[in-house]
């Protein structure tokens, strides 16, 4: 306690009281759960909210919801740093590596969307049931700020539970993992081959040679230098991802196929459940 207000803990949330107000922050199914591997239900997070207000006496109902984390984690047969590697660039997000390649982050001044090895990430605790021994890959899409004028006012964390707002954060997160252009297998189809036809495939072969994020990281650094104009800069990003995701010269990758198919029966899953509530 000091002149300036309080700050303490309740289990792993960090409570602030400063003239503003309270601030609340941190993993709500750890709260919980003990552990946020397994992501909340929407009767969790009303059960974590009830245990929030049980214990503190703050009023969750006339709360704002400030930052916001949706996430989901997916048993994989390989290292999770396998599926990471396939993914490239976002337009008009920063993509940053970590930890030789076991955690990949796109990120903005107000979102940021990741995909890290959930097992590494809890080390050196065990993965809990039903993740324990095996691979899992986390993805988490999280807004930092910006929700305001996102959602044209502030919800409650109740507001959130809402159908409406679930399903559209649930549909955010699905549509920023498939925006990710994925690494693919490049081919050459002679079969009622064009010399245009073969000119791009031979240009898709050369992307695939040099790499789509050493391609756009100059790309980047030729615009920031005055060499290309915004313009020129985003057509030449535009033919990259065309070449890189014709699917005349190319086919999906297997681990990339693995991670959309997981995507969507964690979508279905949760559509089940919604149904049941």
């Amino acid at each position: 306690m000091n002149g300036e207000g309080f700050r303490g803990s309740l289990g792993n949330l960090v409570i602030t009281q400063e003239d503003r107000g309270v601030y609340v922050k941190g993993s709500l199914p750890k709260f919980l759960n003990g552990e946020n591997a397994n992501s909340l239900t929407r009767q969790g997070l009303r059960e974590a909210l009830g245990k929030i207000e049980a214990e503190t006496r703050l009023n969750t109902h006339i709360a704002q919801v400030r930052q916001l984390e949706i996430g989901a984690t997916l048993s994989v047969e390989k290292p999770p740093r396998r599926y990471l590697e396939t993914w490239g660039p976002v337009s008009r997000y920063s993509k940053d590596i970590y930890g030789n390649g076991k955690t990949v982050t796109y990120h903005t001044k107000s979102r940021s969307f990741s995909g890290y090895d959930k097992g590494a990430e809890m080390t050196p605790k065990a993965l809990p049931w039903p993740y324990a021994g095996r691979y899992c890959l986390r993805l988490e899409l999280r807004y930092q700020k910006g929700l305001k004028p996102l959602l044209g006012r502030f919800l409650s964390p109740w507001e959130i539970l809402e159908i409406e707002h679930y399903n559209d954060f649930i549909e955010r997160w699905k549509q920023f993992y498939f925006s990710i252009p994925k690494r693919r297998l490049m081919f050459i189809d002679m079969e009622d081959v064009t010399p245009k036809k073969l000119e791009r495939s031979l240009a898709s072969f050369g992307l695939h040679s040099y790499g789509l994020d050493k391609l756009n990281a100059n790309i980047i650094d030729g615009q920031r230098c005055g060499q290309y104009s915004p313009v020129n800069a985003s057509r030449m990003r535009q033919l990259a991802h065309e070449l890189e995701q014709d699917k005349r010269f190319s086919s999906a990758a297997p681990l990339a196929i693995e991670i959309d198919e997981k995507v969507q029966a964690t979508l279905s899953r949760l559509e089940k459940e919604k149904a049941s509530l």
